[in-house]
This record gives structure tokens, sequence and C-alpha cells, in this order.
């Protein structure tokens, strides 16, 4: 008789377990947008950033400075120290970009340039290269931006898949050039 009155109970608790979905697991290949940011400093090499808050700053062994990254978005920050002058001169620069453009392409056949401009990150010269590229074996778009200063080409690599690009570009990777600071090591 008392297996009788539990049968509507045990009949009601396994119909409302029927219903319930499990819950998505979050995507953790996708990054996450930055909160504020975090000032990071590498005295030894000279260079210092606001790093996208929440996200993994990694220090490096040279050339390598640092990475930082957040699901399948990175940014690496290299300084590659030159005993040859840096450019200087618009002729100069756009020549080191010409220089830039072909070592890209011969390093990954699949790069494609889709922009590329002379410029200036905290008053010293730089070249900007933005483009799609393979990375470990993916599709990527990359932003390159190559600094000149301090006896060194600074250079930031930001990468991310062309889905997430526009937005991560937007809040992670531009904040990071511009807050970039060198000095001599």
């Amino acid at each position: 008789m008392a297996m009788r009155r539990c049968l509507p109970l045990i009949a009601c608790l396994l119909l409302a377990a029927c219903g319930n979905e499990q819950g998505r697991p979050p995507d953790v290949s996708a990054p996450v947008r930055p909160a504020g940011s975090t000032a990071v400093t590498f005295a030894t090499q000279g260079v210092g950033f606001a790093a996208p808050g929440g996200w993994h700053v990694r220090a490096g062994t040279a050339p390598l400075v640092a990475t930082v990254q957040s699901g399948s978005a990175l940014i690496a920050i290299w300084r590659y120290p030159r005993t040859e002058p840096l450019p200087a001169t618009h002729g100069q620069l756009a020549q080191a970009r010409g220089l830039l453009l072909q070592a890209a392409k011969a390093r990954d056949a699949t790069f494609v340039a889709a922009k590329s401009a002379i410029t200036r990150v905290r008053s010293h010269p730089a070249i900007q290269v933005r483009g799609t590229e393979t990375v470990s074996g993916r599709p990527r778009t990359v932003r390159s931006t190559h600094v000149y200063a301090f006896g060194a080409e600074v250079v930031v690599d930001a990468y991310a898949p062309a889905s997430v690009f526009g937005q991560v570009d937007r809040e992670a990777f531009v904040p990071l050039v511009r807050s970039l600071r060198l000095r001599a090591p």
C-alpha cells in the first residue's frame, strides 16, 4: 500500500528530471572581453604596456618578451636588438615595409596582406601590417606592429580567428599597442 502512494511521487520526479537540459560548457577557445587593463613592465627588455584585464600574461625568453592570451587570441611581444641603423625616414620605413611583407610571404605561403601603414607609436617610427596567415595549421587574422626605438625592433604580433578578430582588435590589440612604452634596457 505504501508503494502505491509513492508511485505518483516517483513518476513526478522522473518527469521533472526529463525536461532539464544540461547547461552548455563555456567555450574556452573564445577570448574573454577585457575587464580594464593591467600595467605590465619588463624592465630588462625596456618594454611596458597595459595588458587586457583578465587575459593571461607570461614572460618569455629573449627575444620573446611576453605573451598575452585569452582563448584563441594571442599577443606576442618581441624585442630584436639591431646593430644596423633603424629606419627613421619615410623612405627607409617604406623600404622596411616592403621587406616585412616579403619576409611574411616567405615565412608563410598562405600570408595575404590586407593593409599596411607607416605610422608612429609613442613618437617612435613604426610599421603596421594586417593580414591573414596560418598559425599552427589554423587560419588567423594578424595585426603585426613593428616599432623602431632604442637600438631595437619591438614587434607586437596579435592573432585571432577571423570570426572574432574585429572585436578583439578593438578591445585588446589596439589598446595594447597604444599603451606600449619603450625605453633603453
